[in-house]
């Protein structure tokens, strides 16, 4: 699932990336968990920031979906902020 969030002049893209258990049959199983793949972008859609990817607590996966989009949302938030911040502290020249 691919989701995008305007944030002040950018934009939080958050897809999951869900973790499926290896398997010697064909049967399609539930995955396990899921990742959140976390990537800034302009807001004309130019990437700002490399893609990363998250994990829950201990490097687990997140457990649903819902918790993977929502922490990969938080997360592009604080990118953001660390990036406005980040111009503010540099000197002019």
């Amino acid at each position: 699932m691919k989701r995008s969030y305007a944030y002040k002049a950018f934009t939080v893209v958050v897809e999951t990336d869900p973790v499926v258990p290896a398997s010697r049959n064909a049967k399609l199983q539930a995955p396990e968990g899921f990742f959140a793949v976390v990537q800034i972008t302009s807001g004309q859609g130019a990437p700002i920031t490399s893609p990363v990817r998250l994990s829950g607590v201990g490097e687990r996966p997140f457990a649903s979906e819902a918790e993977a989009l929502m922490s990969g949302h938080t997360a592009g938030q604080r990118l953001i902020e660390d990036l406005a911040e980040g111009e503010r502290d540099e000197p002019s020249s």
